[in-house]
């Protein structure tokens, strides 16, 4: 299973991490958190947030309101890489927030006040993280994979369902499962519709996202509402409603199950769940590697190291990061060595009078300190609209320099470089300091990455038990290898 909270870290301090999307938050390229907010209709009693079991914050006293504003303010003032703040006045915007910063009684009237904003920016990367769900120490609440911004810790360990889910025609639909998970014991299938969690109609959530976003936008929105609706501790018990394959409905009460990654913390960050899996595919007498990572986190390193090693002797590779929000940026610069004999650069991330660029580490030792060559097969990449941040750095430099073939649908488009700072209250701001360019001069931002080859999800292929972005890369991957075949 996959991260589901989008947080993640360059290089011990610059973070790279799409920010999760709530109603009170825009994502990049859309309207500001205000006018987001006020197009969003209410939703049914039902559909509460469940609670995680611990004290919110948000109703507690505000205490120096306009220290926390004034220290937030400043900081991006000081660190933001565009001097004219992506067209936006600073000193006005600080002069008309700042009587409702000093007006706010509790919280969580302080924290609208600074998404206001921070979201004026319509950049990605800006948030407020609540004090409570950044200092979280099992896992932070509200995902079926392990983490996602709600309001306060959980009870215990975050649990897994097992599942995963995408928009798909509109309708929330189960993309991928793990076999010895909870939802596939209780069989549940990918295909299958969620069509309400806890009394609480799928689409009266979905009913809630501005239509005016475009396609990917409302993607990422709906998946990341979902994964906090479908959240809970392990043991936690949760009904489900689904549409089966003959679109029969069934009320299922699944149990959270263990996370099946490592859960790790980094600096400020909330805690979040670390898993890499890899195996071999045969095709057409060929032999493919697949490895699949959720996050780009120090913990996943030895493991990629490790895996790439097993399948070194494969005729190509495939990596799936279709989900993988984000991670410690520096990373692709090492993961990017294993597929480049040469110091190639791959992007370049540049600050206010400075720039670095992120050059491809080859790789000539394997875990066991013997000498190899990187892997200079066919290498193919599959992504996503939660595809983000490092993500697309990586697979849009490799792509750009012509390393790397992508299949999928186009990634988030949000990916510049970010730092969480604490604020005189506690709460975290999460603030981008820099922009990143792909190896050909062009922002990640906004676009992100188009696949060579787009290959949209569809349910029925799903019901079949068919992956077609993967199943195309797979056999892209077989076709293009060039060692001979060994009978």
């Amino acid at each position: 299973m996959r991260l589901r909270l989008p947080v993640s870290a360059c290089m011990a301090l610059v973070l790279f991490g799409c920010r999760s999307v709530g109603p009170s938050q825009a994502p990049s390229g859309a309207a500001g958190p205000s006018q987001a907010a006020e197009a969003l209709p209410p939703l049914p009693a039902a559909c509460g947030v469940p609670s995680s079991g611990t004290h919110s914050r948000s109703d507690e006293p505000v205490g120096d309101a306009l220290a926390v504003f004034d220290t937030a303010w400043t900081i991006i003032r000081r660190t933001h890489w565009d001097s004219t703040y992506n067209g936006v006045n600073w000193v006005a915007l600080r002069d008309t927030l700042r009587p409702r910063a000093a007006a706010a009684k509790t919280r969580g009237e302080l924290r609208g006040v600074l998404s206001t904003m921070v979201g004026r920016l319509r950049q990605s990367h800006f948030t407020i993280i609540p004090q409570e769900v950044a200092d979280a120490t099992g896992a932070s609440s509200g995902t079926s994979s392990g983490a996602g911004a709600a309001t306060g810790a959980p009870r215990g360990p975050s649990g897994s369902l097992g599942m995963e889910t995408r928009l798909v025609d509109n309708a929330v639909v189960v993309a991928q499962i793990d076999t010895g998970g909870p939802a596939w014991q209780a069989g549940v299938r990918t295909g299958w519709t969620v069509t309400a969690v806890r009394d609480c109609p799928t689409a009266a959530r979905l009913a809630r996202i501005p239509r005016s976003l475009e396609p990917r936008r409302i993607s990422l929105m709906a998946y990341q509402m979902m994964s906090q609706s479908l959240g809970g501790s392990v043991g936690d018990s949760i009904r489900i409603d689904f549409a089966d394959q003959g679109n029969q409905q069934r009320s299922l009460t699944l149990v959270q199950g263990p996370m099946p990654g490592t859960i790790v913390k980094f600096g400020n960050l909330p805690p979040v769940d670390a898993n890499l899996t890899w195996s071999r595919v045969k095709r057409s007498g060929r032999t493919i590697g697949v490895i699949h990572f959720n996050i780009w986190m120090p913990i996943l390193s030895g493991a990629f190291d490790a895996a790439l090693d097993s399948l070194r002797a494969s005729d190509a590779i495939v990596l799936d990061v279709r989900g993988n929000l984000g991670g410690v940026g520096g990373m692709s610069m090492g993961i990017a060595g294993h597929f480049l004999d040469t110091a190639v650069a791959i992007g370049t991330m540049t600050q206010r009078g400075s720039t670095l660029r992120f050059v491809a580490n080859p790789r000539r030792v394997n875990p066991s300190n013997q000498a190899v060559r990187p892997f200079a097969g066919p290498l193919a990449l599959v992504v996503d609209p939660m595809s983000a941040s490092t993500t697309e750095i990586f697979a849009g430099g490799l792509q750009a320099i012509g390393r790397a073939t992508v299949f999928g649908t186009q990634t988030a488009g949000q990916a510049l470089p970010s730092i969480a700072e604490r604020l005189p209250n506690g709460d975290i701001l999460y603030h981008a300091i820099a922009d990143f360019l792909g190896p050909n001069g062009k922002p990640v931002e906004g676009d992100g990455v188009l696949p060579d080859r787009v290959i949209p999800l569809e349910r029925r292929a799903l019901l079949d038990g068919r992956d077609p972005a993967l199943d195309a890369a797979i056999a892209w991957a077989a076709l293009q290898a060039k060692r001979p075949i060994v009978p």
